[in-house]
């Protein structure tokens, strides 16, 4: 079992860095700046004011709730840039700053040799189970649909989900089915070293080292303020035992 747990885990760090070395996508077209019509209008009733007279008292305008824009309807034949607050055709009459030059050569010449993400994929497909991980999650997909959206999207894509206790353990199901699928688990070396680093910088010493105080440590790792001052007192009368400087025991 607990090399089981292991796996797990390594296949967890697997699939959470199964995107690295594909390039990010970028939009291949610009937009151009310039007046664009909005969905809102100038409000005829209070002008633009948000509140209008009534009885010697001013009141709320109810045609733009105050705002001073309306919604623009079919009616309305003139367009307006709410950004600017002009019509457009006058705003298309203002002065525009001139693009900057590009250089063509800066093109040609990119900072970095083209299709190096294969390069990289090579690399981590030669030191990790990347390979093999694919297979499984096509095998999962025809299996548990459910369970495969689940790992793609929170492993995966890293995609911020709320998930109740029914999804959490398909969750959890589908990395161990996919784990289970698995004959051999190889993690990059220097990923194992970004996790251990990572754990290291989250543990009750990392934080104390960093100078985090008791009552963040505590609300990071979810126990109670009086814990971790207790923990902490163990750590640094063990530092003390072996001679080292340890941990400040005198964290608050």
């Amino acid at each position: 079992m607990p090399d089981l747990a292991q796996r797990v885990q390594h296949v967890r760090l697997l699939l959470e860095t199964l995107n690295d070395p594909y390039p990010t996508p970028h939009g291949a077209l610009e937009p151009d700046s310039g007046p664009a019509a909005s969905r809102y209008v100038p409000c005829e009733t209070c002008r633009r004011t948000g509140s209008v007279k009534w009885r010697r008292a001013w009141r709320l305008c109810l045609g733009c709730d105050g705002v001073g824009w309306r919604r623009r309807t079919r009616a309305d034949s003139v367009e307006w840039d709410a950004y600017i607050e002009l019509p457009i055709a006058e705003a298309m009459q203002l002065p525009v700053a001139a693009p900057p030059r590009r250089r063509i050569e800066a093109s040609l010449t990119p900072s970095e040799p083209p299709y190096a993400w294969e390069m990289q994929r090579r690399v981590y497909d030669r030191y990790g189970s990347y390979g093999e991980l694919r297979k499984a999650l096509s095998w999962l997909a025809l299996e548990a649909p459910l369970r495969y959206r689940l790992v793609r999207l929170v492993h995966v894509d890293h995609e911020l989900l709320e998930l109740g206790r029914g999804h959490r353990r398909e969750l959890e199901l589908g990395v161990v089915a996919v784990t289970l699928r698995m004959k051999t688990v190889r993690v990059p070396p220097w990923l194992i070293e970004r996790s251990a680093a990572a754990e290291r910088r989250e543990s009750l010493e990392g934080l104390a080292a960093a100078g985090l105080g008791a009552g963040e440590i505590a609300r990071r790792l979810g126990v109670s303020k009086e814990t971790v001052r207790r923990r902490l007192r163990a750590v640094g009368g063990r530092s003390r035992l072996h001679g080292n400087a340890g941990v400040p025991c005198g964290a608050t």
